[in-house]
């Protein structure tokens, strides 16, 4: 610094504030921008359509987990004050966007969840679907004894792969607020239901919290538990704006800040720690993946609709 500065600046220097402070009170309030403009969109065009409500809930869950966490392992605290920020900034997020959420919205209207033997059968190859499998399979007895095995080896291959890929299609659907959920969760129609739901969640986890605060594996496993959470955060947005096709209601200031959020948890687990588990880092990696996703989506869309725009004004 001598060399960069004239010596009678130097004593200037003490009145410039902590750098290190101000990059944790930055830290600590970056909920408030990241959301907030998501909270004033939401107000000032009075509806809450192309936004969903599912990202209150993981971020609150997910919050409150971190919360109980810094009791059994404490971390840095201005990570703690981002949590504390975060639950006020998703409380009054979820207020708003019940409000001002479509009159339309009916949850006993929404569509059941498909029977998985059906969307099973969907994707199975004919001869290995419910309809055909028992008289296709007499045929086996008339072929070889080594071609018979190796046809049966290569049906079962088949038939786990897409047993596999169906499982993960299905569960994507609980996450599609186009879909019934068992039990209406979160998509109840009374607001006091979401209220009531918060509270029970961390009333269960405070108390077990207080019985288990000094045992390290109950500590990993609501750390997990949270980072598992916040992993999600994006899918529910992914499947909205791939339904709705725009990207009203949604912006680009928040997924700006999701992206940096990534960036910054994952310097953190890599650089900024040690003996950190791999589980962590794998769900960073994960949830920047659908992070990056969503911003492929949010330029496909724009893109269409500034294409749209001209064709319209024409007309």
């Amino acid at each position: 610094m001598p060399y960069l500065l004239p010596p009678e600046y130097l004593e200037y220097l003490d009145y410039l504030p902590d750098l290190q402070k101000c990059a944790n009170i930055f830290i600590s309030f970056t909920p408030l921008f990241s959301y907030g403009t998501t909270c004033y969109g939401i107000y000032t065009k009075k509806t809450s359509m192309g936004f969903s409500i599912d990202i209150c809930a993981t971020m609150l869950m997910s919050s409150i987990l971190r919360i109980f966490y810094y009791i059994i392992t404490p971390y840095e605290i201005s990570l703690l004050r981002q949590s504390i920020v975060m639950v006020f900034i998703q409380s009054l997020l979820l207020k708003i966007s019940l409000n001002y959420r479509p009159k339309s919205f009916k949850p006993e209207y929404l569509e059941p969840l498909p029977s998985f033997k059906n969307e099973l059968n969907s994707y199975l190859p004919r001869h290995l679907s419910v309809s055909t499998y028992p008289t296709y399979h007499e045929t086996y007895a008339t072929n070889g004894v080594v071609e018979s095995i190796g046809r049966i080896a290569d049906d079962y291959y088949v038939y786990m792969a897409v047993y596999l890929t169906t499982i993960f299609r299905y569960t994507l659907n609980f996450f599609d607020v186009h879909y019934k959920r068992p039990k209406l969760f979160w998509q109840w129609n009374d607001e006091s239901d979401y209220w009531k739901y918060i509270l029970k969640f961390s009333l269960i986890f405070g108390v077990l919290t207080a019985i288990f605060n000094h045992n390290e594996t109950y500590g990993s496993f609501i750390g997990v538990l949270g980072l598992f959470i916040e992993a999600l955060l994006p899918l529910p947005q992914i499947l909205m704006l791939n339904r709705l096709k725009s990207i009203r209601n949604f912006k680009i200031m928040l997924l700006l800040s999701w992206l940096g959020g990534d960036l910054t948890k994952i310097s953190y687990l890599v650089f900024g720690t040690d003996n950190i588990s791999i589980i962590f880092i794998l769900a960073a990696l994960f949830q920047m993946g659908l992070d990056i996703i969503i911003a492929f989506q949010y330029l496909h869309f724009r893109n269409y609709q500034l294409s749209i725009l001209p064709t319209a004004n024409s007309k």
